[in-house]
């Protein structure tokens, strides 16, 4: 079985100016998101989130809040059709040497042990930052680099960089 592992700020939800999404106020879907997550229900890959949160460490938000938040995204989701497993996230700062923070691959590779999730070379990593594609070149997926982050980046070891998600999920449908 193969998997799309997505990101999810900057990825699914717009980056407010501070890169936290630490309220509801703050939540808001990229606009092509809801065709992106139809497309993606309707193909043959689990979907499972992962992501950073190093705004727990900061004291931003707990995890109660997080998975409160993260809650309502699936949630907002749902009428998509798009059935996101699980979502495993980081909550330690950066340079605190945890094991889980991306670009490190152990989310992705719970994730893979925990849903069968065979078939990693053929599945793909999504995200808006070079960790993003780190984590997946390391988890040995294939990865997509989506250009709608607060922080524009380019990565040449991304497998294909997309506009948004939408281009991001019409590329893995069309491969």
């Amino acid at each position: 079985m193969k998997a799309v592992f997505l990101d999810r700020d900057g990825t699914l939800i717009v980056d407010p100016p501070d890169l936290r999404i630490d309220s509801i106020a703050k939540i808001h879907l990229f606009p092509d998101v809801f065709k992106a997550m139809k497309l993606l229900a309707g193909l043959d890959y689990k979907v499972v989130m992962v992501t950073n949160q190093a705004g727990i460490a900061e004291g931003r938000l707990t995890e109660e809040d997080f998975h409160r938040l993260n809650d309502i995204v699936i949630e907002l989701l749902t009428p998509t059709g798009v059935k996101i497993l699980k979502t495993y996230f980081c909550p330690h700062a950066e340079n605190t040497g945890c094991d889980c923070r991306k670009p490190k691959p152990k989310m992705l590779l719970e994730a893979a042990e925990e849903f069968g999730i065979d078939d990693l070379a053929n599945s793909y990593s999504i995200g808006d930052r070079e960790s993003d594609i780190q984590a997946g070149i390391n988890a040995g997926t294939k990865t997509i680099l989506v250009k709608t982050g607060n922080h524009p980046v380019t990565s040449e070891a991304a497998t294909y960089t997309a506009a948004d998600i939408l281009d991001a999920v019409e590329y893995i449908a069309s491969h």
